[in-house]
């Protein structure tokens, strides 16, 4: 069985034999999940245990589909989300050495993302639920996100989460699972979203008759040849009275847009304007997490002696921005944790996951799973940026990127 892989995917596949020794080693009471992922682009599916034990994975991408869109079209993601869930599930399943009979429930991602994915997502399941007389726990895809690292560390709640995507950017507090509270987010195009358009518009991959569609990382990886300081740095926000936590990434994207159409009149070059706009969006996303460290100190929402800062998503496979945000925390005295970049994206795993942390309180589970609907935009929780704007909170100087 074939699926196509993202750049940044990484797909673990564990032999037969692990999978039985790992049903060895575990508890009769051992607890899984079936997670299941259909919010964007990505067909993901997992069986995860309750000690963290991924026992099947697997992802099928569509990025090859949507090259000659220019992006993705939500009608095809549709059709092959339609056409890989039974595969990428079936795959799974067997993987993982365990029936559906034996699954203790299955997780969905039903909000927030692209109507014509979620729907599928969740018809396939409902479809597996009836069949197989299942409990259903739908799942919020920006949860999952900040409850991944939870699988492999000791994170406790309260905690500090950024999570920057191609769909968001959002800083948020979680007092514990399922209470949330919003510091900011976008207010218009998200970084992941914006790094993308700029590889294409740049055509990274398509000078060099790739037939593939450029992407953030591609974007990346120029950047390291160029001159960041090549345009003054550009800090949205600069002049707004206003001192807060939330996210504008548009301004950024025009302006950069017109650089690369005046690029040989200003002298610069591709990989110029590759780092300047990626040293002006992670300098952007670097100052709403210092002033919300801030802000969380001042109201003490931090109940541990080191507070901890958990990244993830799509834009956090970006290493200019890890080792930023590296040096930061390291100011700061914050501990940081950032998932392992197969599990920065979209993946059925982390679907799983969250899943696994509601059955373990017995929560979320759904009274009447054939009832349930997708919700295309959903909020993590309640937006509480007012108070930090009211603290008007000076940031003092720091370069993030020594």
């Amino acid at each position: 069985m074939k699926f196509s892989l993202a750049f940044w995917i990484y797909r673990r596949i564990a032999t037969h034999a692990d999978k039985v020794n790992s049903r060895i080693l575990s508890s009769s009471c051992s607890k899984l999940i079936l997670g299941i992922e259909s919010t964007f682009d990505d067909t993901g599916a997992a069986v995860v245990d309750n000690e963290g034990n991924v026992l099947g994975e697997a992802l099928a991408t569509q990025i090859n589909e949507h090259v000659r869109a220019g992006g993705v079209d939500p009608r095809v993601a549709q059709k092959l989300h339609r056409k890989n869930l039974p595969m990428v599930v079936e795959d799974v399943m067997l993987k993982a050495n365990v029936s559906y009979k034996e699954l203790d429930a299955i997780a969905t991602a039903t909000k927030p993302g692209l109507p014509y994915c979620l729907i599928e997502g969740l018809n396939y399941s409902k479809k597996l639920i009836k069949e197989f007389k299942l409990p259903f726990i739908p799942i919020h895809h920006m949860e999952a996100h900040l409850l991944t690292p939870r699988m492999a560390s000791d994170v406790q709640f309260p905690f500090l989460t950024l999570l920057a995507s191609g769909g968001h950017c959002i800083l948020c507090i979680a007092h514990t699972l399922g209470s949330y509270e919003i510091l900011g987010n976008n207010v218009d195009e998200p970084p992941g979203a914006v790094l993308d358009k700029i590889s294409r518009a740049l055509k990274i991959l398509e000078r060099h008759g790739d037939g593939r569609m450029s992407s953030a990382s591609n974007l990346e990886e120029l950047a390291l040849s160029g001159n960041k300081e090549c345009f003054e740095l550009i800090s949205p926000f600069y002049k707004s009275r206003k001192r807060s936590c939330n996210f504008s990434f548009c301004g950024l994207q025009t302006s950069t847009l017109r650089k690369i159409k005046t690029r040989d009149k200003l002298g610069v070059d591709d990989a110029d304007i590759a780092a300047w706009i990626q040293h002006c969006i992670m300098h952007h996303i670097l100052t709403r997490v210092h002033r919300a460290i801030i802000f969380c100190h001042e109201e003490k929402f931090f109940k541990h002696a080191m507070p901890t800062l958990v990244v993830s998503g799509g834009v956090a496979c970006n290493e200019y921005l890890r080792n930023a945000l590296t040096y930061l925390c390291k100011r700061l005295e914050v501990n940081l944790v950032i998932p392992p970049l197969s599990m920065c994206t979209d993946n059925g795993t982390m679907i799983a996951w969250a899943g696994m942390e509601y059955l373990k309180i017995g929560a979320g589970i759904s009274k009447n799973p054939m009832s349930e609907r997708f919700e295309p935009k959903m909020p993590l929780g309640e937006h509480i940026g007012r108070q930090i704007e009211e603290r008007n909170i000076r940031l003092p100087k720091m370069n993030y990127f020594n």
